[in-house]
């Protein structure tokens, strides 16, 4: 098992002989030519920097499954002409079982502000479906999708081994600062954190904070989760 950092929220998890893709909106210098055809993508949401946009590319290029929140996998079909037989709705606390693999959605918070959603209208220039938002878990990993602390995901994974906690830290538009993503990853009992949701995505969309900032904070308050702070394209292996 292993997962490799794609930028942004875009990660690849290897898992026995599954290929999964969360939120693949994939930029420069990541080429989706050379990507391993995935077997299923989680989409979290329906926002512009988290793949969904992509996905008929997507479905041109692998022929994959998807599974996200129900409302957006009705988009996909009606605006994006996926077929029906490869989407699978999964909404907050619900499990699917995908080839053997147990995946259980798991709830996000993402309220944005006016300005957030000015900007999603400015770039995206799509009604793809913004809420829910989900969080993942399967295989040990949770990917949280977009969100700030809230104490569901704690009630969610209670009882849950989460070797490995990707999580949002850029501080900015409904997502975690440094020091929400590290309350987060203690309270799940996380082995590791990996930071995403911090690179600059456009000219005029900046993050407040990077991964220096958690790396910093990790060491000062002592704390017992260890940060991995990815390079796009670098790849961590499983516990």
């Amino acid at each position: 098992m292993n997962l490799t950092f794609l930028g942004h929220s875009a990660v690849k998890f290897e898992i026995g002989n599954l290929c999964i893709y969360t939120d693949p909106y994939l930029q420069a210098p990541v080429d989706l030519a050379k990507l391993p055809q995935a077997d299923l993508v989680l989409f979290s949401h329906g926002h512009f920097d988290h793949g969904a946009l992509m996905a008929r590319k997507l479905y041109d290029t692998w022929g994959c499954h998807f599974a996200g929140p129900a409302k957006l996998m009705h988009w996909l079909h009606k605006r994006r002409k996926i077929p029906l037989d490869k989407l699978i709705a999964i909404d907050h606390g619900e499990t699917i079982v995908f080839k053997g693999l147990e995946i259980l959605a798991i709830p996000a918070h993402h309220p944005l502000n006016r300005l957030g959603k000015t900007i999603m209208a400015l770039f995206a220039r799509s009604r793809a479906p913004g809420k829910p938002v989900n969080g993942y878990y399967f295989g040990g990993y949770y990917h949280a999708g977009a969100t700030i602390y809230t104490p569901l995901i704690a009630e969610s994974l209670a009882g849950k081994v989460v070797h490995t906690a990707v999580l949002p830290i850029g501080g900015k538009y409904a997502t975690a600062k440094p020091a929400e993503a590290l309350r987060i990853a203690e309270e799940i009992k996380a082995t590791r954190l990996v930071p995403m949701h911090w690179q600059p995505l456009k000219d005029q969309v900046f993050f407040r904070y990077q991964s220096s900032d958690l790396l910093n904070l990790a060491r000062d308050t002592g704390s017992v989760v260890d940060v991995r702070a990815l390079a796009i394209g670098e790849v961590l292996p499983a516990v």
